[in-house]
């Protein structure tokens, strides 16, 4: 890839995002897909990987608020895009008008989207949310059967789908899951016995629809394995899928400083030797952690080199004396690859003491995402 101009930047490989959506799709069958874009794609730039997958002819996308469906739309994207998190009411006028579909978690919620919808005289696609155990957002099974019998007078809102979400699908130990898994069904029979057919049932996130199968319904929610995680994946199921983001910088300032001195905030970290230390344009605001501080490594011209001193919300500083020909100018690697070195988003992930997800979403905005 040529030299790029920017101090900071992430790669997105898409032909690796189509690569893992096409594991997904084997893993799918027949199942219809929706992929998650929520907390702009996981770091990997929501709008440019809707337009990736758009081409890739997914079934539909699922978002986290109002704000990221209507990023969308107004990018052009078609297509159903479902609100996954709660819609409050100030809201629902441009979630109407623009088409997108919500999932509704409270009786109130559903009346408020009806007179809404009734008021600009359009039809709402919904999903009704059960919470079946992760005592978050959604209705209690018990609660969806009077509900299901009241959707029949909310004219204005069509029921096309009901959907669960696993608290921790990771566990060797299915049980819990399996239960959540039953009182799903519970909901889905009481909705077919009271008219809902054919409606798109869906629970399984990323690692489910690896491993567990019967969650898979007739739609699938992949999000992090789209990027080539599988987070809680003792069994290597994630093998044929693809990183899709490298997280780049590059050296900015040079100096060789003598033993003793002290580098960064709080004096954490005194050189051992004399020492070549080089200033790096990235920071806690851009994401890369403070709690990586003195613990991390990045890549320079295929080899490690130490974080050393404290983080600091634009800078941070590294030992790069084991490269001798490092120059301002010069690339380096956060997360990716570099000549037979790698580190990777977990492994990142880890040392900030974070998940993944964590380290992923809070890759900041000022961070260029560039598509390769």
């Amino acid at each position: 890839m040529a030299t790029l101009p920017q101090r900071t930047w992430v790669e997105i490989n898409t032909a690796h995002a189509r690569h893992n959506l096409a594991q997904i799709r084997r893993a799918a069958g027949k199942r219809s897909i929706m992929a998650i874009l929520k907390a702009n794609a996981y770091g990997h730039g929501a709008v440019e990987m809707a337009r990736v997958f758009s081409r890739e002819g997914i079934d539909a996308f699922g978002v986290g608020d109002s704000g990221e469906a209507l990023e969308l739309r107004e990018a052009g994207i078609e297509g159903p895009i479902l609100i996954v998190g709660a819609v409050i009411e100030g809201e629902m006028p441009a979630v109407v008008e623009r088409d997108i579909e919500v999932n509704l978690h409270t009786v109130e919620m559903a009346e408020a989207l009806q007179k809404e919808a009734a008021r600009q005289g359009k039809q709402v696609r919904v999903h009704l949310k059960i919470d079946t155990g992760m005592g978050r957002l959604g209705m209690q099974p018990f609660q969806a059967v009077p509900f299901l019998h009241r959707m029949h007078n909310l004219k204005n809102l069509e029921l096309v789908g009901l959907c669960t979400h696993f608290s921790y699908p990771y566990e060797e130990n299915p049980n819990f899951t399996l239960r959540q898994l039953e009182r799903f069904n519970v909901a889905v029979d009481v909705a077919r016995r009271l008219g809902f057919d054919n409606l798109t049932l869906h629970a399984a996130s990323s690692l489910a629809l690896f491993r567990r199968k019967e969650s898979l319904f007739n739609m699938v929610r992949p999000g992090v394995a789209l990027w080539g995680l599988l987070p809680g994946d003792e069994k290597g199921l994630a093998k044929k899928l693809k990183p899709v983001l490298a997280w780049k910088t590059r050296i900015v300032f040079l100096k060789d400083v003598p033993e003793g001195q002290p580098i960064g905030y709080n004096r954490t970290y005194y050189t051992p030797n004399p020492t070549r230390i080089a200033t790096l344009p990235v920071g806690y605001n851009d994401g890369y952690r403070r709690a990586l501080s003195n613990k991390s490594d990045v890549l320079i011209n295929g080899k490690r080199c130490p974080v050393v001193g404290l983080v600091s919300m634009d800078y941070t500083t590294v030992d790069v004396s084991a490269v001798p020909n490092a120059k301002v100018g010069d690339v380096v690697t956060l997360i990716g690859k570099d000549g037979k070195q790698e580190i990777g988003a977990e492994d990142l992930a880890a040392q900030a003491g974070v998940s993944v997800y964590e380290l992923l979403c809070g890759i900041g905005r000022r961070v260029v995402r560039v598509y390769c």
